[in-house]
């Protein structure tokens, strides 16, 4: 049956039912708004870096809460169980010297501070360094932005940084594109 075919006094009640599942449908830190919204975050108390789209993150607390965003989306988006990063130590996750955090500038948003769009990952495991994760919000996929970010990383870390498994079929194709050595990647 339509709306259109209801009764106007059953028509009022069904739209205040309405109204009452939409004012709860987006609400609360678990709620969909939550789960369903991809943000970007303006960076006020950081310096923009003009060309170089890397922002360390790994001492400053209000980017590790960045990073850890990020990260859920990539959990979210990609699957997996848990987050890759969690910025508070606790019990469960201790301080690891061994681990970094980057974001990375937006590109497509011109500001006089930076816009982070993306996050990535490293530890060092047996003394190599290992890419652990990255994700990129989707409105800067395909638009630069890891390739100027991987250039970046690679000046910071070195080129030689192992990428850690699995790879999602985008990364494996950005890797291919980009002449990334296999070696680097494919265990």
């Amino acid at each position: 049956m339509s709306v259109n075919d209801l009764s106007p006094e059953d028509r009022t009640a069904l739209v205040a039912e309405r109204q009452e599942e939409y004012k709860n449908f987006w609400p609360g830190r678990s709620g969909r708004r939550t789960r369903y919204t991809i943000e970007m975050f303006p960076l006020l108390h950081v310096d923009k870096r003009r060309g170089h789209p890397l922002i360390p993150a790994t001492h400053d607390m209000k980017l590790r809460k960045v990073v850890e965003t990020f990260g859920k989306y990539f959990k979210q988006e990609l699957g997996f169980d848990s987050v890759p990063f969690v910025a508070r130590h606790s019990r469960l996750h201790p301080s690891d010297p061994k681990i970094e955090v980057v974001l990375f500038d937006a590109q497509r948003v011109e500001a006089t501070f930076p816009i982070a769009a993306g996050a990535a990952g490293l530890s060092i495991l047996d003394g190599q360094r290992w890419l652990d994760w990255v994700w990129i919000h989707p409105f800067e996929r395909g638009k630069g932005l890891a390739e100027r970010a991987w250039r970046d990383l690679e000046q910071t870390y070195g080129p030689d940084f192992k990428i850690q498994p699995p790879l999602s079929p985008a990364m494996e194709a950005f890797l291919s594109h980009n002449d990334i050595a296999p070696e680097r990647w494919r265990f």
